[in-house]
């Protein structure tokens, strides 16, 4: 088995009542909308370095999701890091998520869902 890194990056996304309470509340504190808008399901913002996500939904909790989720950006094919995760037997669920495509679900010790998607090289 090799150590490859499978290249994560963290973006957590947080479901909100207002999303348009929640845009300003973040351009506040310096957020810039770079994906979607107030009129959307979710905006994505730039923060510093860090990007989160504003979902215009409350969480599906039969999918096991919270107020906020962790979701990560692999840069590793998610088949490649399905596969490294089995080998180290830790359980592995499929999910598609309408804006995002195809993820694995995967839950912490604790029980914490993680969303991880593919990110596209470049």
């Amino acid at each position: 088995m090799t150590t490859t890194d499978p290249g994560l990056l963290l973006r957590p996304m947080l479901h909100v009542d207002d999303l348009a309470a929640s845009v300003a509340f973040y351009r506040q504190l310096g957020g810039e909308v770079i994906h979607g808008g107030e009129d959307s399901d979710w905006v994505l913002m730039q923060l510093g370095t860090v990007q989160i996500g504003l979902l215009n939904r409350p969480p599906d909790r039969e999918r096991g999701e919270d107020t906020v989720e962790l979701t990560f950006d692999a840069s590793m094919p998610l088949p490649q890091l399905e596969s490294r995760l089995h080998q180290a037997g830790i359980p592995v669920g499929d999910g598609t998520d309408h804006h995002y495509g195809e993820q694995l679900h995967v839950r912490t010790p604790e029980g914490l869902l993680l969303k991880i998607s593919r990110r596209e090289p470049g």
